[in-house]
């Protein structure tokens, strides 16, 4: 099961307009791709885009109206289903857990290991059970996946749109982890984290040949960790940015 990270209007999400990197690739490159998604089923009806816009912006003022006391100002939060401008990328679960192992492994005062597993299961290991205990308000490490748009630092407990109980944390709250991280040891500028999205991360696998066809190379087992974990920090760094500036959600999408 992949990861993309989302940063867009709910309203959006939840009536699939939009494209992963995946899907925008396929498009230009002439492939189709077919998306599966956790608890989602293949002939799921979607509502009306107008009908998802007016139940999630009844969900989002209901929220914003139990907060209140919590929040200090006001939170922008636009909600609509093509006009906002959305971010996307894809981390991969192997990206986003090479994160996190670097988090435990600098706040436990441990080496960070050189290579990463493609196989390897960050929330079988015990260092993650013991981590989440110690510190269990980090929501990058033991969050949901869903960041709203709030500059307060908090985490919370509430219910989706759809009715499940969701852990939620906010955006400022992962922003003020982020800035953490890189204080840690990166002390990278803005620039600097930007480019990591481009230049860090995953060995190549496959080359894209002139009749479209791609060409895989040798399976790759093992990755840089440092690596991937700068191109993660890439990634939510940038969705927070977008997030900042237009007033938007950042979900985990797997």
């Amino acid at each position: 099961m992949g990861l993309d990270v989302y940063a867009g209007t709910l309203t959006r999400y939840y009536s699939r307009n939009w494209k992963t990197i995946v899907q925008q690739w396929g498009e230009a490159n002439g492939y189709q791709v077919n998306l599966v998604r956790q608890n989602e089923k293949e002939d799921e009806e979607l509502a009306s885009p107008e009908e998802i816009l007016q139940g999630v912006t009844a969900w989002r003022d209901q929220m914003i109206k139990r907060l209140g006391s919590n929040l200090e100002k006001k939170p922008i939060w636009n909600e609509d289903n093509d006009e906002t401008p959305y971010y996307t990328d894809k981390p991969d679960w192997n990206a986003v857990q090479a994160l996190m192992l670097y988090v435990i492994c600098k706040v436990n005062g441990q080496d960070v290991p050189e290579m990463i597993s493609k196989h390897y299961d960050l929330f079988k290991d015990k260092i993650y059970e013991e981590f989440v205990n110690k510190y269990p308000s980090i929501s990058l490490i033991n969050g949901d996946g869903w960041w709203l748009p709030f500059d307060d630092v908090f985490m919370f407990k509430y219910y989706l749109p759809t009715g499940q109980e969701q852990n939620f944390a906010t955006v400022g709250q992962l922003k003020n982890e982020l800035e953490q991280i890189n204080a840690i040891e990166w002390k990278a500028d803005e620039e600097t984290i930007i480019k990591w999205g481009e230049e860090e991360g995953y060995p190549t696998e496959g080359l894209l040949g002139v009749d479209k066809k791609v060409q895989f190379t040798e399976p790759v087992e093992s990755y840089n960790m440092v690596s991937l974990a700068k191109f993660a920090f890439s990634i939510l760094w940038q969705a927070v940015r977008h997030s900042e500036k237009y007033g938007t959600l950042i979900i985990f999408d797997f």
